[in-house]
């Protein structure tokens, strides 16, 4: 029973509680409370048995306590007088969750020296902020995936984003790029698009704690969630151990396949040959350096990963590729290691290192759906991925009222793929049925170097003073990129061919630049170049402040402040953008109804910001040019796939091209940014009830609202020409100059009315209700989200379509495109529900479970017209729009735009994906061998092997008029039934 009691003390610590305010970067909790009928000269001391860290206080005139900055683990509370021991008792300190222990003094007496009752708390009354906080000793329990995002998910608000930008979470309905990551402090979000986060392997994590809402005005550049996590370290006592984890392909049941036309016609997508075989293994060793002073941690991890799966194809064209990746040895080594210095009980000095570097080998071959045959040898991709982190932390108690810490980090990031033959062009074929598809002699694509590096410094000071615990901090990040694209091919070209209906319209940067003024299908092919870029940054500050302020022994008060400053530069050493934000705050209170610190009624409103991602700099400012022009074409080289015999499909290519970038245009902050633009931003409000029952069941209710109030994106209309767009707030008056100010430029105003665009809206509604249980055999938590995100814009990306260009997607380009585009978002699951858990069979066996049940998201169609097309300041040359082609109002055989029917479907009117349930069980079996600490483990996700649609084609139309044989085609499913095994050994 006593393993089980402490078992039950670790994981009623660490789950299901909502994590409050973090110090020290988000890695250190406190240990605060009080002693009742206190007298006289009163100490407190708090000791980690494990590590030999020990702080003594005084206890304050009215009988408070706080150890702030703590390191996560257990601690032995002293209550003494005049050097006497008169009461004592034991509590953990979990990652954000502020621990509270009360005694009372008229308990104790200097004669009876023994363990005494110290009340702690099931519920952190210091925190008002909502979200998760998982231990080592749950994680170990449930069968969750070996990745971030598997424990996001566990928390409530937080669903799968769309598997075309990975496997990210979205929280609050905000898009999967506006998250923060964090490991010991470091962020580790990658600045790029940021579209998931640096990690490290599953065993060299300690706790994770999610943050779905409410953060402290310590946190901020994110407008979604937070994943904040701490890692294992050193202790008193050496251990060793070694894990291994091994997911064959065999024991993997075979994935979906979908059609087109309605699921009668050609393959689109096909997962039925893909399999993933990994196998990789951890050692570690962890103990003193210096017994009580000097500790280390260390971990390595051999990778060995062969994924076969197939790909190819575009929205408009099935799967044409089969794929196999491998990467081992030491292309996939995986180290890590950190060390914690306790120079005295009051210094601190942590330094945390890993490398996850990646390079892995992709051959590519040519794949047959049909028949589900492997044809010849393509080409093999060389992919880089991960990189290097390291950070140093300095953590100091400069008396029993003022602490401060300091970090500096550092991360490299690679991301670049290099194909081994870059003389083949890439060639895709989306017209109708042709008789003889074109082939590119090679996948084709571009290459060029590819890497971030992130710099951070960041200043903490916690100062206790009275009723009030002051936070205070500067953060600061300077982000480098280097991306370069080189495009493969002759002159870097991309040939695409399309079938273009009797009517159908191609859309230029003025107007229209081609019509099928013919009642015959015309073939076209066009030739999209896009190449440039170099070496840019971003440079982001940010200052903090925060009072939170015990006005009552039942009421807390929280008034925090933050502000951020962004700035970024393109390859020209112009400063691009220049962004100091309104201050935000974040407001805050908690009350314990009842007074007994078992429930509390508690509400926060905050206002986050969101940077302006490295993507953008490259996309605006790095000399890209992107261009496409249009051609006839007599015939198609068989073995290259290049057309043969190509005219301009308006006289000359300058005429017959539209241009979304032109590389020699160098934007400054005066001509790519509106004067009276505010960066992208959500203010957000939520009201919370908490209530422990007993000391099994705690409960709690949540109802949150969400609104973008700036959503900052780029305008690339008639009135941006001077640097092709421009960074602004939709549907607001922006003033811009047509040229640099040092060339004579002038400064013109624009009204919303004509710029034409609406004002940016995206909002989210939820009400969540969340049931926990902590026995000594069994634990349970349950979890209901009632969710609604509408809004005519998702976010930073774009789930519809798949688009990561973060800050910079297509909408707001044109108005055009914006008519329609309010209705219910991709991010939107109307109902959620999770169950998950944990039993204790015996002492040694363990069985776990994990499910969800989720309604569909949204789906729209896609058209490629627009009722007005010879207006350039409505519609440009690119674009989804929300108008269907529907034919012509007169019987002719060419049809004039005055004659078009258009169809229009809004946002998110073309139904929803269906609903999904997944349950994913363990069983784990403790034993020992020769005094080594032993456990064996299978997982099985998906263990009812269901394979319902999570996303699917949304392009109704190719072109103009000619529908997409595709549409409403499967692009991804729920991941087949799998089994992971799991083995570790401990000494």
């Amino acid at each position: 029973m006593i393993r089980k009691s402490l078992i039950a003390l670790a994981i009623g610590a660490s789950i299901g509680i909502s994590a409050p305010v973090l110090a020290a970067g988000g890695s250190t909790s406190s240990i605060y409370g009080e002693i009742q009928n206190a007298s006289g000269t009163t100490q407190i001391t708090a000791t980690n048995p494990k590590t030999g860290f020990s702080r003594t206080i005084e206890v304050d005139s009215d009988g408070n306590f706080r150890f702030p900055k703590l390191e996560t683990g257990s601690y032995k509370l002293e209550i003494s007088q005049n050097g006497n021991v008169i009461g004592t008792k034991t509590v953990r300190v979990s990652l954000g969750s502020n621990t509270s222990a009360n005694f009372n003094f008229d308990e104790m007496t200097a004669e009876r020296i023994q363990v005494t009752g110290a009340r702690v708390s099931a519920i952190d009354l210091t925190s008002m902020d909502s979200g998760l906080v998982l231990g080592e000793e749950e994680i170990d329990r449930l069968p969750i995936g070996r990745n971030l995002t598997s424990v996001a998910l566990l928390a409530p608000g937080a669903v799968s984003g769309d598997s075309g930008f990975g496997d990210n979470p979205s929280f609050g309905g905000a898009s999967v790029a506006e998250n923060a990551c964090y490991i010991n402090g470091l962020e580790v979000t990658n600045t790029r698009t940021g579209l998931g986060c640096g990690s490290v392997p599953f065993e060299f994590y300690k706790e994770f704690q999610v943050k779905t809402g409410g953060y402290s005005a310590e946190f901020g550049r994110a407008t979604g969630g937070v994943i904040n996590s701490v890692t294992k370290s050193g202790t008193n006592e050496w251990e060793f151990g070694f894990t291994a984890d091994w997911s064959p392909n065999g024991l993997q049941e075979e994935g979906s396949v979908s059609r087109g036309s309605q699921g009668i016609g050609n393959i689109f997508r096909d997962d039925r040959l893909a399999s993933d075989n990994s196998f990789d293994y951890t050692i570690s060793a962890g103990g003193p350096l210096i017994e009580d002073k000097l500790f280390i941690y260390a971990l390595v991890n051999p990778r060995d990963i062969s994924k076969n799966y197939t790909w190819g194809g575009t929205r408009f064209a099935g799967v044409d590729e089969y794929r196999t990746r491998t990467s081992d040895g030491s292309d996939n080594l995986f180290w890590g290691g950190k060390i914690d210095w306790d120079i005295t009980e009051n210094h601190r000095l942590s330094y945390f290192a890993y490398s996850d570097r990646n390079d892995s080998y992709e051959d590519i071959y040519a794949y047959d759906g049909e028949t589900q045959t492997v044809g010849g040898y393509l080409d093999t991709y060389i992919r880089k991925r991960g990189g290097d982190a390291q950070s140093l932390t300095y953590t100091g108690y400069i008396n029993n009222d003022l602490s401060i810490s300091a970090m500096w980090g550092e991360i490299e990031s690679q991301y670049e793929t290099s194909p081994a033959n870059i003389a083949c062009s890439r060639v895709d074929d989306e017209r109708i049925n042709p008789a003889v598809a074109a082939v590119g002699c090679a996948p084709g694509g571009s290459y060029g170097a590819d890497e971030d590096t992130n710099t951070q410094y960041r200043f903490d000071v916690e100062w206790y003073v009275g009723n009030h615990t002051i936070n205070a901090g500067l953060d600061k990040q300077t982000r480098e990129t280097t991306n370069v694209t080189i495009p493969t091919g002759p002159e870097g070209a991309w040939w695409t061919y399309t079938t273009y209906k009797p009517g159908a319209n191609i859309q230029g940067d003025n107007g229209s630049l081609w019509v099928n003024d013919t009642n015959q299908d015309i073939d076209l092919v066009d030739n999209r170049y896009f190449a440039g870029g170099g070496n840019f940054e971003s440079d982001l500050t940010a200052y903090y402040i925060e009072d939170k302020w015990q006005i009552t022994m039942d009421l807390m008060l929280s008034i925090g402040l933050r502000k951020d400053i962004y700035e970024g530069e393109g390859t020209t050493g112009k400063k691009l953008y220049d962004f100091d934000t309104d201050i935000a705050p974040r407001l805050g209170f908690t009350w314990d109804v009842l007074g007994d610190g078992e429930s509390k009624l508690y509400g926060t409103y905050g206002r986050y910001y969101l940077p302006v991602a490295n993507n953008t700099i490259y996309r605006s400012a790095s000399g890209i040019d992107d261009y496409t022009t249009y051609y006839t074409f007599d015939g198609i080289d068989s073995a290259t796939g290049e057309p043969i015999g190509i005219e301009p499909v308006n006289g000359t290519a300058e005429n017959s091209r539209k241009i979304n970038s032109d590389g020699s245009i160098a934007p400054s902050v005066e001509t790519f940014q509106s004067q009276e633009a505010e960066p992208f931003a959500r203010d957000e409000y939520i009201v919370g009830y908490q209530h422990a029952f007993n000391d099994q069941f705690s409960g709690e209710v949540i109802a949150t609202y969400r609104e973008v109030v700036s959503g900052l994106d780029d305008y690339c209309g008639i009135y941006a020409q001077a640097a092709g767009c421009i960074l602004l707030n939709p549907g607001e008056t922006s003033t811009w100059y047509d040229a640099d100010i040092a060339d004579g430029g002038t400064a013109t105003t624009y009204s919303a009315e004509t710029i034409g665009l609406p004002e940016a809206e995206n909002e989210y509604t939820s009400l969540q209700a969340k049931l926990n249980y902590v026995g000594d055999n069994s634990r349970l938590n349950f979890i209901y989200t009632w969710s609604r995100s509408v809004g005519n814009f998702e976010g930073a990306v774009k789930s519809d379509i798949d688009q990561a260009d973060a800050g910079v997607t297509q909408d707001f380009d044109f108005p055009a495109l914006m008519d329609g585009a309010y209705g219910y978002q991709p991010n939107d699951r109307r109902h959620v529900f999770k169950l998950y858990g944990s039993y204790d069979l015996t002492e040694d066996l363990i069985v776990g479970f994990n499910s969800t049940l989720s309604s569909g998201r949204p789906l729209s169609a896609f058209g490629q017209g627009y009722p007005v097309t010879d207006d350039p300041a409505i519609y440009g040359s690119y674009g989804d729009t929300f108008y269907l082609f529907d034919g012509c109002s007169v019987d002719t055989e060419s049809c004039a735009q005055e004659d078009k029917i258009y169809r229009q479907v809004t946002r998110g009117e073309a139904g929803r994906t269906p609903w999904t349930f997944n349950l994913d069980v363990s069983a784990t079996y403790l034993f020992s061998y020769e005094g080594v600490d032993m456990k064996a483990s299978i997982n099985v996700t998906n263990l009812l092997n269901t394979q319902e649609e999570t996303s699917t084609n949304e392009h109704y139309e190719v072109s103009e008029g000619t529908v997409n044989q595709y549409y409403g085609a499967a692009y991804s499913w729920q991941a087949p039934r799998a089994v992971r095994l799991h083995f570790e050994a401990r000494y």
